[in-house]
């Protein structure tokens, strides 16, 4: 019987862990992993249906997580050098999804080319066929062309890039195509229609279970107190649900809540890490921590980082260290991410609670009183 199978619960973990962090999961990738889900498709689909709102979708040789109604700000699609995608190099993908969403199943680059315009004009988008457009297409491309939704099929269409005449053949997979984007777009109007209704309902146990698995920490202050309170009050049920799904531990504290991925194979940025930008926004950290514990200047960050730099320059990138202000910029962003600092109005960086786990020292002062029955115990960090 199923339920005596002693493996299940590694493998529906497994599964749901893979889903969470890259939601687009192709056969060809990982044939023992798509193997899995398909094996747990309707247990997983339950779970991640009546616990968080999300959708999955299994086909022959795809695995989709729709997700829906939490849309993270800092999770942009990266090329394959892993820098964000720009302003025109999103919407250059979406005139080329809206260009082959009905055509063929094999077209040639030069005339996908002037499906795109076609489907630009329609959008009242202004392309003029220079080297900078062409870099967004062909960016756009190898996207598609690794997700396995676009096929090489002769040559390559990185030749577009600095020659406006090359051509390629292209297999298009119009299954998988369809399977890309999220419901949301479905009558959406414009840009801000469109978050708006991938946004969803941002309040409610889903709600907040979703913010939970998705982001590094969960502050009280970020959320509305009533849902604060219901968090707390079912804590242990919450806890069960993130282990079970996903491995993750749960640890609840005064000022939040983090779901602790131990292994790091559920998080798609791991920190610490290595690479320049991870190590000076480590030590950046410590520094805020130590010393900026009120908040710090964009001068005092910056001579924060002009102290990390004569100390450690020597190993770091010689971009960065050239361009001390986009690493301060890059440092601070991942830090962001993490939910380990925060920008306030009057312009101070200042350290979140969390951040204290990073400090050379940890002070942790106990709770006055006995938290109520059923209630974490919650200690304080900063």
């Amino acid at each position: 019987m199923a339920g005596d199978d002693p493996q299940r619960a590694g493998e529906l973990a497994a599964a749901g862990r893979a889903l969470l962090a890259r939601p687009w999961r192709p056969a060809e990738a990982d044939r023992s992993l798509f193997v899995l889900i398909r094996r747990h498709a309707d247990v997983l689909d339950r779970w991640f249906t009546q616990r968080l709102g999300y959708r999955l979708v299994v086909g022959a040789d795809t695995a989709r997580l729709v997700k829906s109604g939490y849309v993270p700000p800092d999770r942009p699609l990266r090329t394959r050098t892993d820098h964000p995608f720009t302003t025109g190099q999103y919407v250059v993908l979406a005139l080329v999804l809206a260009a082959t969403a009905a055509g063929p199943d094999r077209i040639s680059l030069r005339d996908l080319v002037l499906q795109v315009r076609s489907a630009a004009a329609d959008a009242e988008i202004a392309l003029d066929g220079a080297a900078g457009e062409r870099r967004a297409l062909v960016t756009a491309l190898r996207f598609l062309v690794e997700h396995g939704v676009v096929r090489e099929l002769d040559r390559s269409v990185s030749g577009y890039e600095t020659d406006e005449g090359a051509d390629a053949l292209l297999e298009i997979r119009n299954d998988r195509l369809a399977m890309l984007p999220a419901p949301a777009l479905v009558g959406a109007r414009s840009a801000a229609d469109l978050l708006e209704r991938a946004g969803g309902e941002g309040r409610g146990r889903s709600a907040l279970r979703r913010r939970l698995v998705e982001d590094p920490v969960v502050y009280a202050d970020d959320v509305a107190p009533e849902d604060w309170a219901e968090l707390r009050r079912r804590f242990g049920e919450e806890a069960r649900y993130c282990e079970e799904m996903f491995g993750l531990l749960v640890e609840a504290r005064a000022e939040g809540v983090a779901a602790i991925d131990v292994d790091g194979g559920c998080s798609d940025v791991a920190f610490p890490a290595g690479g320049t930008t991870a190590h000076a926004a480590l030590l950046l950290l410590e520094a805020l921590v130590a010393r900026h514990r009120g908040g710090a200047t964009v001068d005092a960050v910056d001579d924060e980082l002009d102290d990390l730099l004569d100390r450690y320059g020597r190993y770091w990138r010689k971009d960065a260290v050239a361009d001390p202000a986009r690493l301060r910029d890059e440092a601070v962003a991942l830090l962001a991410s993490m939910g380990l600092v925060r920008w306030e109005p009057d312009g101070r960086l200042c350290p979140r609670p969390a951040a204290a786990r990073f400090a050379a020292h940890v002070t942790v002062s106990e709770p006055r009183s006995e938290p109520p029955a059923g209630e974490p115990e919650q200690t304080m960090l900063l």
